[in-house]
């Protein structure tokens, strides 16, 4: 039987104080059309894996220990049922792991423990804070320093507005020290739990934490992020946006160096996604990858993955006797980024979801530079109402759409609109949350 983590932990917290800390590349229809690929995944081996639950790998700066969190084991302090520890693996010098141990006295005890960042030196972890005297959830985040071979006692990060009464509760902190996400169920949340951020500022204040906002949050559960060590990509898991099954990795760019832009999640794809749950993601490196599933059915184990090569076709598809459409390689080149270029609506509406403006506005600001590209808007509805009124509807959306392209400045003569009604659905059969998929503008580059 495949256990999902989120809910096992669930059961088992009602008995004893556990904590669960949950923590390029497809477009939102598909799992397929990636500009980034990943070789298969392995699980790691006994070294790292067990009986028990692993999960939240951290690779140091150096490449040389993997902290790991481990679950339900029968040597954390306090034995299997009293929290979870902290546990670290040392590569050889052949580059394989060495048996992990979870000795390190004033990290762990019988609470919940966890690295959620290590800086760029290695002089300091963070944690979970789970040092206060007072028994209860987890009230934050905490640091120890590297004291010779050893490790200090913790220290709290004093940051107001964490949720400690909610046991769901995951970190990452970058490397710089001045970038908090943190996955929790707390005020403004649109589902579950959703992604937060809350920053350093110069003088060493951390800022009430922000809703990352609808682009990134669902109605379902977005949890254990993790962002790049340039600050631009976020990734993290999530039941919300579709993908093969279980709880996903997507990956979103952060837009405009703003904390609260982000490009439309795209599916890491089946290298690194399976029907089970897959979450935890780290990348090392910008070419080694490690996170944790259930795949393997019962507990999750720690998995790899490897970045392999970006693609390179450039072929067009011939559109016009003079004009090409762009292939997926060349707008993504085109964009900097896999993008999402659908335009989405409300049931029966021509009037564009808020969650679709940014997503103009981004594309908008890639045009207005690039001159020698036009754009065709085609638009869609679901087979809801006569075949005469969607095809009017899906007409209207398209002219919805290039009103805003044309309040950017992007000139009407490098815009096409098409309505092609109920004829060509995304989604032919399935929920409502899936038909509502078929209610678009599709974008297409031309050139």
């Amino acid at each position: 039987m495949v256990i999902h983590m989120k809910y096992l932990i669930l059961h088992f917290q009602k008995v004893f104080p556990l904590l669960l800390l949950l923590h390029f590349i497809s477009c939102l229809q598909t799992a397929e059309a990636q500009n980034y690929s990943f070789s298969p995944a392995i699980k790691l081996g006994e070294a790292i894996n067990s009986e028990a639950e692993e999960s939240m790998p951290i690779i140091s700066p150096d490449g040389t220990k993997i902290f790991f969190v481990r679950t339900f084991h029968d040597k954390n302090i306090g034995g299997k049922y009293s929290g979870q520890d902290i546990w670290v693996s040392i590569k050889n010098e052949y580059g394989d792991w060495m048996p992990a141990t979870n000795d390190l006295p004033e990290l762990n005890n019988n609470r919940n423990n966890a690295v959620i960042g290590i800086n760029n030196d290695e002089s300091a972890l963070l944690l979970t804070n789970a040092y206060n005297p007072i028994n209860t959830t987890v009230l934050g985040v905490s640091r120890s320093i590297k004291i010779s071979n050893y490790w200090s006692k913790p220290n709290d990060i004093n940051i107001d507005g964490i949720d400690s009464r909610n046991s769901f509760i995951g970190f990452y902190m970058n490397k710089n020290e001045n970038v908090l996400l943190i996955s929790m169920n707390y005020k403004n949340t649109q589902g579950e739990e959703d992604l937060f951020i809350s920053l350093k500022s110069d003088n060493g204040i951390w800022s009430t934490p922000e809703n990352l906002g609808s682009t990134i949050n669902t109605s379902g559960y977005e949890i254990s992020p993790f962002l790049s060590d340039d600050g631009k990509l976020l990734f993290f898991a999530s039941n919300g946006h579709g993908g093969f099954g279980d709880a996903d990795i997507f990956m979103s760019r952060r837009l405009y160096d703003s904390w609260g832009i982000w490009s439309e999640p795209i599916n890491l794809g089946s290298n690194i996604n399976s029907p089970a749950f897959d979450a935890y993601f780290f990348l090392y490196d910008n070419k080694d990858v490690y996170f944790a599933s259930n795949r393997s059915e019962g507990l999750s184990d720690i998995y790899k993955s490897t970045v392999t090569a970006l693609e390179s076709t450039k072929e067009s598809a011939l559109l016009s006797e003079n004009k090409f459409k762009l292939t997926e390689t060349e707008i993504n080149e085109l964009l900097g980024m896999p993008t999402s270029r659908n335009i989405y609506f409300d049931f029966g509406s021509s009037v564009v979801a808020p969650s679709s403006i940014e997503l103009i506005d981004f594309l908008a600001n890639k045009l207005q530079t690039k001159r020698q590209y036009h754009i065709e808007l085609i638009g869609h509805t679901d087979k809801e109402g006569s075949e005469e009124f969607n095809q009017n509807l899906s007409e209207d959306r398209a002219e919805e759409v290039a009103k805003y392209f044309q309040n950017y400045g992007i000139d009407s003569l490098r815009i096409r609109t098409e309505g092609v009604g109920e004829s060509q659905p995304l989604i032919k059969e399935g929920s409502a949350d899936e038909i509502a998929k078929n209610r678009r503008v599709e974008i297409y580059f031309v050139k």
